[in-house]
């Protein structure tokens, strides 16, 4: 599938760094996007002038000859949006869409047409080509546009082709995932401070040892269990750190974090499913 037009419908920080990661990775160039949104002309100029793509808040000239169509708005928007781009939406096109709760199928309801439509859920280091990204074909989606969209994703991160069901488990897990990691650094950095060190120094030292853990986890062949192991040694100074991680139930905390992430994914599902 040749894709000469791109139309990004919403153009929120989530769009922002797929756009970004996109362009850098050259799999598309400025002038093919056309982004789009309803009411911030300022966003809209602030996109055009950085990264020199067309920009409009007409939806009719963003979709003219779209090939592929990225739905970037508000879950709640979805039905309001959909009926507005109804007569510029077509089989030829492939609509990816990055809205958590919102189904393939109501999306194919409220156009009135079978339309090829893949759910994604990439997170905000997209725009650092560092995205964990899961996606997952509605019913009329070929193999042709599977691959398209995995190869798109690709350019920003690593790709997981899952069943649509599993895309609120992507959401809380790695949708949300960039903000659990910056609780924990902000939270280190803090405590780094609270102890004695300068803001700048807690903040190189808890950056780079997040970035050097990180690294080492996927470069490794060991698990996360195996690395925590080899570091926690018996009665040395990460060991009575972690003790009180466990004597404060944060691994249950973290587990009961993810699952609220989901569980509030699928309440948000809810009104596009009756």
């Amino acid at each position: 599938m040749l894709v000469e037009k791109v139309a990004f419908i919403g153009s929120g920080e989530l769009a922002e760094s797929l756009l970004k990661g996109f362009l850098d990775k050259k799999f598309i160039a400025a002038d093919q996007v056309w982004m789009n949104n309803h009411t911030n002309k300022e966003r809209l100029a602030d996109l055009e002038k950085t990264y020199h793509v067309h920009t409009t808040q007409d939806k009719a000239l963003a979709l003219k000859n779209a090939d592929l169509i990225i739905f970037a708005f508000r879950p709640a928007d979805t039905g309001a949006a959909v009926a507005e781009m109804k007569p510029f939406l077509n089989r030829d096109q492939l609509i990816i869409t990055l809205m958590v709760g919102v189904p393939t199928a109501f999306i194919q309801s409220a156009a009135g047409v079978d339309l090829p439509i893949v759910r994604a859920m990439p997170n905000t280091s997209a725009s650092i080509g560092l995205s964990a990204t899961g996606i997952a074909a509605g019913t009329c989606v070929s193999d042709t546009q599977l691959k398209l969209a995995k190869q798109l994703f690709e350019t920003v991160g690593t790709v997981s082709v899952v069943t649509e069901n599993d895309i609120d488990v992507i959401a809380g897990v790695a949708g949300s995932g960039p903000a659990y990691l910056y609780y924990l650094a902000q939270s280190m950095q803090e405590a780094g401070v609270r102890e004695g060190l300068s803001e700048a120094s807690s903040a190189l030292l808890v950056q780079q040892t997040l970035l050097g853990a990180a690294n080492l986890l996927k470069r490794s062949e060991k698990s996360a269990s195996d690395l925590l192991n080899a570091v926690a040694t018996p009665g040395g100074t990460t060991q009575a750190g972690i003790d009180t991680l466990d004597n404060h139930s944060v691994r249950e905390a973290v587990n009961a974090c993810i699952h609220q992430a989901i569980v509030r994914a699928k309440e948000m599902s809810a009104p596009f499913s009756k």
